[in-house]
């Protein structure tokens, strides 16, 4: 059987690498991208079951971050308004843990909205599963 794809949307090499080798041994094949225009096409050409995306991430590959630009938020209200990808569900993956983000997130359509330093990279796994179940 394929594995359902799972695409990661994470700037952070590391974190990225941590990602991929905890969800080789799931049931799960991670895609993962570092930036929102690499991510918008991947979602609309792979399709995945489920997104991972971090808020603070650069528009194009090689674009400086600014802090404030929460980038992820404008990649998600763009994928909840393509036609094509606005039924996949996105786990909103940050570090990022203010009242606000969280509110806006879930405004924007995120199942879910994890603090990166709380969840160890299995209990991720375990949301993905999760929420795919519902599905």
């Amino acid at each position: 059987m394929d594995k359902q794809k799972v695409l990661l949307v994470e700037d952070e090499p590391s974190l990225t690498a941590m990602y991929q080798a905890v969800f080789r041994e799931t049931p799960y094949e991670l895609l993962a991208t570092k930036d929102a225009k690499s991510g918008s096409e991947l979602a609309e050409k792979e399709l995945p079951k489920l997104i991972l995306l971090d808020i603070i991430i650069p528009r194009e590959d090689g674009k400086v971050v600014e802090f404030n630009k929460r980038v992820g938020f404008e990649l998600l209200a763009k994928l909840k308004k393509n036609p094509k990808t606005k039924n996949i569900p996105v786990i909103v993956l940050t570090n990022l843990d203010s009242p606000e983000d969280r509110a806006k997130a879930k405004k924007l359509g995120s199942e879910e909205y994890l603090i990166k330093a709380n969840f160890l990279p299995k209990e991720v796994v375990d949301q993905v599963s999760k929420i795919l179940k519902k599905k």
